[in-house]
């Protein structure tokens, strides 16, 4: 099993974006959106292997948390439009209490932020897609399920680096050339897929 962790330091933890103009009314969800679908979405199908977390931590509401499993999400399409829209109704229909609600198959909403995804995800080997981190094409990854976590065009602030390295992340990157997050979640689930883990 596989998880990717994306913080959205400015996404809006509630539905109150324009559809019209999603990276300017959204703190930049469009960016977690796009993380998704390369974490989720192969040709004509989904993996059943993927989790995502999208964590939101801006706006009304805020922190909250979204995941979305492979396994069971229905109806999951590639545009930013089909998925911006199971974001909001996720949102709209999650309840103000604690704890996580699985609000339609595969989708299931927490309130709080990056702890409430650690408790959720459970035992798992942790990594940080970071610059400065080793080769991903030369790293030992351990067995059984992993979760990669990454930040969203803003980087991860140093309150949340700190949490994750009391984990005991290992810091890894995935070439030489600084790309787009939804890149480095393409790269590092190919790289998976040539492991055949």
């Amino acid at each position: 099993m596989r998880r990717f962790v994306v913080i959205g330091s400015r996404a809006v933890a509630s539905g109150r974006f324009l559809y019209q103009d999603l990276p300017g009314t959204s703190g930049r969800l469009d960016v977690l959106l796009r993380c998704m679908r390369a974490a989720l979405l192969v040709s004509h199908g989904v993996r059943q292997d993927a989790v995502v977390y999208l964590v939101l931590l801006g706006g009304y509401g805020a922190p909250r948390s979204l995941r979305v499993e492979g396994a069971s999400v229905r109806y999951l399409r590639p545009d930013e439009r089909s998925l911006a829209t199971l974001v909001r109704k996720a949102l709209e229909e999650h309840p103000e209490g604690p704890g996580v609600t699985a609000v339609r198959p595969g989708v299931a909403v927490a309130r709080g932020g990056l702890d409430a995804v650690i408790a959720d995800a459970g035992a798992c080997a942790w990594y940080l897609l970071d610059e400065g981190g080793e080769d991903l094409r030369e790293a030992t990854l351990s067995a059984g399920p992993k979760a990669f976590l990454l930040g969203d065009h803003r980087g991860l602030d140093e309150a949340t680096l700190a949490r994750v390295a009391a984990l005991g992340a290992s810091a890894l990157r995935v070439g030489p050339v600084s790309i787009h997050a939804d890149d480095v979640v393409a790269v590092v689930s190919n790289e998976l897929d040539r492991r055949g883990v």
